[in-house]
């Protein structure tokens, strides 16, 4: 039978949480989100079981409390403009085409001449 022991539940803990922390092309926010989603279902589930079955839940509630602030944290941001490593908001407009007034004198029939 195996026994679970606060530093054995503090291994998974720790290594649940390095796991979540190395997915590749993921945003500040999905990180944290993996992050505090993992410690925090860790310690809801190692609030069930008994025995081995405690050390089962604990890391059962880590990978799906990764799972889920991953995903939050992945729809954050998107919203804040992070796509794949790098910020992405739309280019501004183009400045509009110069407008530039040139005098042109009015042709010489516009004139009257005194008779």
């Amino acid at each position: 039978m195996l026994t679970t022991s606060k530093p054995r539940l503090l291994a998974l803990s720790v290594a649940a949480l390095a796991l979540c922390a190395c997915a590749p092309g993921a945003g500040p926010n999905q990180t944290g989100g993996a992050l505090i989603g993992a410690g925090t279902g860790a310690l809801i589930g190692s609030q069930f079981g008994s025995g081995s079955g405690k050390l089962a839940t604990t890391g059962l509630g880590a990978l799906l409390g990764a799972t889920v602030g991953g995903s939050m944290g992945q729809s954050v941001d998107r919203a804040g403009g992070y796509y794949g490593g790098t910020y992405y908001y739309p280019p501004p407009p183009p400045p509009p085409p110069p407008s530039y007034y040139y005098y042109q004198p009015p042709p010489a029939y516009y004139y009257q001449y005194p008779r």
